[in-house]
């Protein structure tokens, strides 16, 4: 039987991965969530989620989606990077997609870099949707 191998980090904190005698490598997550869960209650209008932190970019791990039994048919929901807060006016497309009325998508897994600078925000072209975003800020890279 061995020792399970442990990696530091070289400033001597304590934080790192381990990786069993399985071979598997066991981590923490780099920081937790912030969720930040907004109506897109007026058509065509930007909503922020998140706002830029001096020297942090932002990362995105999950976008939960939901269009209500009002919405008329379908609906295109965007996420994207802006350079205003509250802006429809969009800098990089991170998620556009349809959704169809009363349905919902959850889209986990996530880990995107939004850029360095730029607001998170969305916009709908319906008023009967529902957004959240997670995800957490890094040193920017």
């Amino acid at each position: 039987m061995s020792t399970p191998i442990q990696i530091r980090s070289s400033n001597g904190d304590g934080f790192g991965a381990v990786v069993t005698k399985n071979g598997q490598l066991v981590t923490a997550p780099v920081a937790y969530d912030e969720v930040k869960a907004i109506s897109l209650n007026v058509d065509d209008a930007g909503f922020t989620f998140f706002a830029p932190k001096a020297g942090e970019q932002f990362v995105i791990t999950a976008i939960l989606l939901t269009a209500d039994k009002n919405v008329s048919t379908d609906c295109i929901v965007e996420i994207f990077e802006s350079t205003a807060e509250a802006s429809n006016s969009v800098s990089e497309s991170i998620l556009l997609i349809e959704m169809l009325k009363n349905s919902s998508r959850d889209i986990t897994g996530l880990n995107f870099l939004a850029s360095e600078g730029v607001y998170v925000n969305g916009k709908t072209d319906d008023n009967n949707v529902s957004a959240t975003i997670m995800g957490y800020y890094i040193t920017k890279l």
